[in-house]
């Protein structure tokens, strides 16, 4: 049996349809009206053909890419990381889709920015993180620099953090999973004042609508910002990933001291925007810091900057966001 995701017109009578025509549903996603099903591979042209069914594809597999790691810590400035502004009167929070968080004390103390934390792998209801990838992008969102006596980002007293585990502690995981961290984000966006989503990871593009992008084009129609990483596999001949290569999507490449990174893909107009992607300074696991390379770490430097932006004009749209950072880079 395999798994797949079915975009419908209609979820009542997919889930009517589907209970007696061998297709087991496993997953509901209808914050982009889609199901998460289990079938045999035979019944895929005959479930395609079915008025209500928009389109199918296949679950695929989702990772982070491969960042260099090093325990030798080197504050550097990023110039597109601006400085705490203290007119700012709301908070505005970040969902970092990953593969969790550790509550490192950059993070969790003076105050404690990790205000929500869901577990779509394990069902764990406290905070952690088994690889450390997510800790890392949640530090370069709104880490502290408490342990070192410098910040590493000022945006720690406004933006917090609700972390989403969608991924395992291999740096990969499921479309199902990440489409399931989707849903956890519409439905609790009001809840926690979610307004822009991080999304440090890829998956090669599917033909057609692929999965991803449609869960994220969904976010953005509801008002939040999806920023997600390009990708690193320009040197393997790989191009932007998915969600990245979404037009609604604000996608984020590599820049390398002022320069584009040789890693960092691009094509169809995208990136958006470049930020740098090489030793960049951030959390590990256990208190400790690190240095990291890639979009990866690119991408949550501008979720910083569109949830700084949020927090002077709440009203603005995702489009707008983009656009004024954009055209101040």
């Amino acid at each position: 049996m395999d798994q797949y995701i079915v975009r419908v017109t209609s979820l009542h009578t997919a889930l009517e349809v589907f209970s007696s025509a061998r297709v087991k549903v496993k997953r509901m996603f209808p914050f982009m009206s889609a199901l998460g099903v289990e079938t045999d591979s035979r019944n895929i042209s005959e479930l395609a053909r079915l008025d209500f069914v928009e389109s199918v594809h296949a679950d695929c597999l989702v990772r982070i890419a491969e960042e260099e790691i090093r325990q030798k810590f080197a504050l550097r400035k990023s110039g597109l990381i601006r400085r705490l502004n203290e007119r700012t009167n709301e908070k505005v929070t970040v969902a970092v889709i990953d593969t969790g968080i550790d509550e490192h004390p950059d993070l969790a103390l003076f105050p404690n920015r990790i205000i929500a934390f869901s577990d779509i792998v394990n069902g764990r209801k406290t905070p952690y993180d088994d690889c450390g990838h997510g800790t890392a992008v949640a530090g370069i969102i709104c880490g502290s620099g408490l342990m070192r006596g410098e910040y590493l980002s000022r945006n720690f007293r406004n933006v917090r953090i609700a972390a989403v585990k969608a991924l395992k502690s291999t740096g990969e995981g499921t479309a199902f999973d990440i489409l399931s961290a989707m849903q956890w984000v519409y439905e609790n966006a009001e809840r926690f004042n979610i307004r822009v989503v991080n999304m440090s990871f890829g998956s090669t593009p599917q033909k057609g609508k692929d999965p991803l992008v449609l869960g994220a084009n969904a976010l953005v129609e509801n008002g939040i910002t999806v920023v997600a990483s390009a990708g690193n596999g320009r040197e393997k001949g790989e191009g932007v990933l998915s969600p990245a290569i979404s037009p609604y999507v604000f996608t984020v490449g590599g820049a390398d001291g002022g320069k584009e990174a040789a890693f960092s893909p691009h094509g169809g107009g995208k990136p958006d925007i470049l930020a740098e992607a090489v030793d960049v300074p951030t959390l590990s696991l256990g208190g400790a810091y690190a240095t990291l390379s890639g979009t990866s770490m690119a991408a949550p430097q501008i979720s910083a900057l569109c949830a700084e932006l949020l927090s002077h004009y709440p009203a603005y749209t995702p489009d707008r966001v983009k656009s004024i950072i954009k055209s101040r880079s």
